[in-house]
């Protein structure tokens, strides 16, 4: 123990400002060898949305506050915001170095602390990915700290101890190519463990940059990833593409009906009903039961008091998304759950990316098909805020977002996307927010975009207009709400006997079987031809709404 606290607050900042800007030059590439756990082609995308928020969360603290706070609000930031599986690893791991800073351990007991943190998270680790680089890059740290020359040091050892991590994980993700299958059979290293060699090289520029004040930020040398990606022998161009179109010298391309499930879990810190750490033990087991790719990160159990609850961000892949959110609506009756992320795997953005928020959980792995990232109320509204942080995390630098049933999304998603570019400095997102404000709205957009999408690159048309096509298609809506003992009627009323249309109903779980068959009857009796489509969404209750959309001749 000492009374020195392992990274000064200078340090940090930097390091969030260089650790963004690195993994920002690197997503691409990372992103384009990304093989395992599913190859779905995003883990540089993640590693820099999720360290993206943890600089958002310390961009406003105090100048006064400390190296362990500062990591603290920089860690909260990250597992709020993680994405994808890299990213809640990563989030893990920056806990893991806070809760060991608020002790005032040393560097790099902190950073052991850091990889056995992010290892215990992860339900199956496998040898090969980010932990291992984690684990290696910590025991590097220790046979740094411990030579003679590190007690000698200015620093007290500290550049030495962040080189030799730095130096670790770079081994590790050299050698990750021989350890997985997946990684050996594509020819790449992995993309997780590459990612966290970009981390900690910033780490390590943070640190040597406090050393000399002289030195001006501008000066510094950017942070970039002195790796080939590719191993000798393994395919020479980025893999997403191939990957994601049926998979590359016998690497499974991502599964075709997996969907990424995502969920933050508050509970009032210090809340009976569990040991510690069995809160995250459970909601692994859980999770396990109904998919894979499954960790769990964050807890209160260990942290400061000044936490005013315990958070846990929940992920996992799953060919049962219903199972899933059921898994999600137990534990929102022990807490509450928020920021709930639906996503298909194997439906990346092409031109456009769509954003989508819903109140109806059956309605998320449809929405999610067609291409949408999905935000579901399913305990907690959703917020312009998350809207708009979602449009940042789409991978597209042009969001379609469809607000359901956010309020005021129209003028408030702009401005909150607008502070947070000018924040961050990125230039490259256009969100463009359109009238959808109820899940019939937003099913038919999400289906429209797609199909807008899928025309132009059939056609080889360079650009297109999704938010033109859609704002068109929303205007020749007809809807209705209706009670199910009524639904027949009102179908009848909304339709028109001269052309024929597509009939979307969204019926609620407790809609009886004679309602729906009433539909059918009035559809099938349609002069001009009626396509009946029932969507369940999930909701208790008897309610029934209908969308009329003509359909072209």
């Amino acid at each position: 123990m000492t009374d020195a606290e392992p990274l000064d607050a200078a340090v940090v900042r930097t390091w969030a400002r260089l650790a963004v800007e690195a993994l920002g030059r690197a997503r691409t590439a990372l992103d384009g060898v990304n093989v395992f756990p599913v190859a779905d082609g995003d883990t540089g995308t993640n590693m820099h949305l999720t360290l993206r928020e943890a600089a958002h969360a310390i961009h406003d603290a105090p100048d006064d506050v400390g190296g362990a706070r500062l990591l603290r609000v920089m860690a909260r930031g990250a597992l709020l915001g993680a994405r994808g599986n890299s990213g809640v690893i990563l989030s893990e791991w920056l806990r893991g170095l806070a809760v060991a800073a608020t002790r005032r351990d040393p560097l790099a007991p902190a950073l052991d602390a850091a990889a056995r943190n992010a290892r215990r998270a992860v339900a199956h680790p496998e040898h090969g990915t980010i932990l291992t680089a984690a684990d290696v890059a910590a025991a590097a740290a220790r046979e740094a700290a411990a030579a003679p020359e590190a007690a000698e040091a200015p620093d007290g050892g500290r550049q030495a101890v962040l080189d030799a991590a730095r130096r670790g994980a770079r081994e590790a993700a050299l050698s990750s190519v021989g350890t997985l299958a997946a990684l050996r059979a594509a020819g790449v290293l992995d993309a997780g463990a590459c990612g966290l060699v970009l981390v900690l090289h910033a780490l390590a520029e943070a640190q040597r940059v406090s050393r000399g004040l002289s030195e001006a930020p501008v000066s510094m040398t950017p942070v970039t990833l002195d790796l080939d990606l590719h191993a000798a022998g393994g395919p020479a161009g980025p893999l997403a593409g191939g990957l994601l179109d049926g998979g590359v010298a016998g690497v499974p391309a991502a599964h075709g009906e997996e969907l990424e499930l995502m969920f933050v879990l508050h509970r009032a810190a210090g809340a009976a009903g569990f040991a510690p750490g069995g809160v995250g033990e459970a909601l692994r087991a859980d999770l396990g039961a109904v998919g894979d790719s499954v960790v769990v990160v964050g807890g209160g159990e260990d942290e400061a008091a000044d936490a005013a609850d315990a958070v846990w961000q929940a992920h996992v892949h799953t060919p049962d998304l219903d199972a899933a959110l059921a898994v999600a609506r137990r534990w929102a009756g022990r807490g509450a759950v928020s920021h709930v992320h639906v996503r298909h795997l194997a439906v990346p953005p092409v031109g456009w990316g769509v954003v989508a928020a819903t109140g109806a959980p059956r309605l998320a792995a449809d929405l999610a098909r067609g291409g949408a990232i999905v935000l579901l109320a399913l305990d907690v509204p959703v917020t312009a805020a998350d809207l708009a942080q979602a449009a940042l995390g789409a991978a597209a630098g042009r969001v379609l977002v469809l607000p359901g049933p956010v309020p005021d999304a129209a003028t408030d998603v702009p401005s909150a996307l607008a502070a947070r570019l000018a924040e961050t400095g990125d230039e490259d997102v256009e969100a463009v927010v359109v009238d959808a404000t109820d899940d019939a709205r937003v099913v038919t957009a999400v289906a429209v975009a797609a199909d807008a999408v899928d025309a132009a690159a059939a056609t080889g048309e360079a650009d297109v207009d999704v938010p033109a096509a859609v704002r068109t298609a929303l205007r020749r809506l007809r809807t209705a709400e209706t009670p199910a003992a009524g639904c027949g009627a009102a179908l009848e009323a909304l339709l028109d006997e001269r052309v024929p249309v597509l009939v979307t109903a969204l019926v609620d779980d407790d809609v009886p079987t004679a309602a729906v068959d009433d539909l059918e009857r009035v559809a099938a009796g349609a002069a001009a031809g009626a396509e009946l489509v029932v969507l369940p969404t999930g909701r208790p209750g008897t309610g029934v709404t209908l969308c009329v959309e003509e359909q072209e001749d």
